[in-house]
């Protein structure tokens, strides 16, 4: 689906422009100004974790016609393996998400010169993102056995986790939401990496990475049993 894909990579470059565009007005001639590219990074990560989120769609409807139609009788026939095809299905979901994200990336880098200080970290904590999120839909959709209801959690998901980093709005000055902001959702662990990278401090980065290996590692474990579950039935 070209259509979908590129709707992916053109809303969050509209939506950059769009923010960038008012804040840029809102603080014209004043020292703020100054700060204008790490305004484009900030919005930049935001929103490229965003749409790392709905791009799990087009993995997550694969793996529903394959597996939870008629069509997985012809699949199960085959000598492959179920649990290899679903990673198949995972891997090439995961690299047209990594380059999405790389579009945004550049165009903010070009367009508002935004930088991101080690960019080949920032893009291994962004791939390492990219695998949890479609690894997390694919769990998501193997438990419930239902695209429906598969969707709409990745889609509160995806709302609600750009409003916890205060992407769209900053959030009340309480603890509770800075935890979000910084530690209790898989894309405020990849967010807080990515500043330590920004901010050459080595101990954020890791805070941020080794929980979300942790989990995508976890979640790796569970596709295989949640796999079988499906097939059995």
């Amino acid at each position: 689906d070209w259509m979908g894909h590129l709707i992916l990579i053109m809303l969050p470059v509209i939506l950059i422009s769009f923010f960038f565009f008012i804040i840029r007005q809102d603080i014209a001639g004043t020292e703020a100004e100054a700060f204008l590219p790490d305004i484009a990074v900030f919005l930049s990560i935001g929103f490229a974790l965003t749409f790392q989120i709905y791009s799990t769609a087009n993995s997550y409807e694969v793996l529903d016609q394959d597996f939870l139609t008629p069509m997985r009788n012809r699949l199960l026939a085959s000598p492959a393996m179920p649990v290899k095809l679903v990673f198949s299905i995972l891997l090439s979901g995961s690299v047209v998400s990594f380059l999405q994200t790389l579009v945004v990336l550049l165009f903010t880098s070009l367009a508002y010169g935004a930088t991101y200080g080690s960019l080949p970290l920032v893009l291994l904590i962004l791939l390492i993102s990219v695998v949890f999120h479609h690894l997390l839909a694919a769990a998501i959709l193997m438990w419930t056995r239902s695209p429906k209801k598969a969707g709409a959690v990745i889609t509160l998901y995806a709302i609600v986790a750009p409003m916890l980093l205060g992407l769209y709005f900053s959030m009340p000055a309480l603890r509770i939401f800075e935890l979000f902001e910084k530690y209790l959702l898989p894309v405020s662990l990849a967010n807080t990496a990515i500043k330590g990278v920004i901010e050459k401090s080595h101990a954020t980065v890791l805070i941020g990475v080794l929980p979300l290996l942790a989990l995508s590692i976890a979640l790796l474990l569970l596709i295989g049993p949640l796999t079988r579950k499906v097939v059995a039935s």
